[in-house]
């Protein structure tokens, strides 16, 4: 599949990820010490949901809109909702953040943040995003290339794997991207998010990580939205979780299985190894 982010941005995976990416930060946060945050596929950072590309899918609609407006359901939700008003201090939903941006509005003074864009074009957006910040670091190249930048001195934090899935091979490399930063960081919290469209693919990347020792989650969301090509369900499969890290989704993605249900089959699923 060809996934270009400015075509979905704010759709059901993207509040799926970052409800969970979110958690991620939070308990990092608990403790005092700094982290530093990884991202190999970064993006832009913002997306205009009135751009001609937002607009064309329009899966905002189906996505973050319907939480907009809402009551937040659990205390992660209302986080969700506080961090996405500050970003669109108008009331008017029009700004989507990137997962980088959901991190810098949760890092402290001394976390950092490194992101990789490959794109030339949307590496120079990226830094401009996030000009006179000095906790980020953008780095125009390939995304799997990044194990060359770990450890982070910090010797902790998390590393986002969220690649736009063109390439034939990508749960191939995702997996050897993995398995290659995992060894030279193997205490750091590994997110990988993923789509559902094909299973046969998808099921090889939780064996491989499982293959790697370490303790490991695997996140299922599906809408239930009938099979017509477009995508309804994604995973996130994180190596390393925090301690709790499913007991504390649990209330968030139960409300998020209603609210964002587009057919009767809406559910959601985590399996440990």
């Amino acid at each position: 599949m060809h996934y270009q982010h400015q075509f979905h941005a704010g759709n059901f995976a993207d509040v799926f990820k970052h409800v969970v990416l979110l958690a991620v930060v939070d308990a990092l946060n608990r403790k005092p010490g700094p982290w530093c945050y990884f991202d190999t596929h970064a993006g832009a950072g913002d997306y205009d949901l009135r751009s001609d590309a937002a607009q064309r899918t329009d899966e905002a609609a189906s996505g973050v809109a319907r939480l907009w407006t809402r009551p937040a359901d659990t205390p992660l939700l209302q986080r969700y909702l506080d961090l996405l008003h500050q970003y669109n201090p108008d009331g008017s939903l029009r700004h989507y953040p990137g997962s980088p941006r959901w991190v810098a509005e949760c890092a402290r003074a001394d976390d950092r943040l490194v992101l990789c864009e490959r794109q030339p074009a949307i590496a120079t957006v990226l830094r401009q995003n996030f000009r006179g910040d000095r906790r980020v670091a953008v780095h125009q190249r390939d995304g799997y290339e990044a194990p060359g930048l770990l450890p982070p001195r910090e010797k902790r934090g998390m590393v986002l794997i969220d690649p736009p899935f063109e390439r034939p091979d990508e749960f191939r490399a995702v997996s050897e991207l993995l398995r290659q930063a995992a060894a030279r960081f193997a205490h750091g919290v590994y997110l990988v998010w993923y789509p559902l469209k094909n299973r046969h693919a998808a099921e090889r990347l939780p064996r491989a990580a499982a293959t790697l020792g370490r303790e490991g989650l695997d996140l299922h969301f599906d809408t239930g939205a009938p099979a017509q090509g477009q995508m309804h369900a994604c995973g996130m499969l994180l190596l390393n979780p925090p301690f709790g890290l499913k007991e504390a989704l649990a209330p968030t993605l139960d409300a998020l299985r209603v609210v964002l249900a587009q057919g009767p089959g809406a559910a959601w699923t985590a399996e440990s190894f």
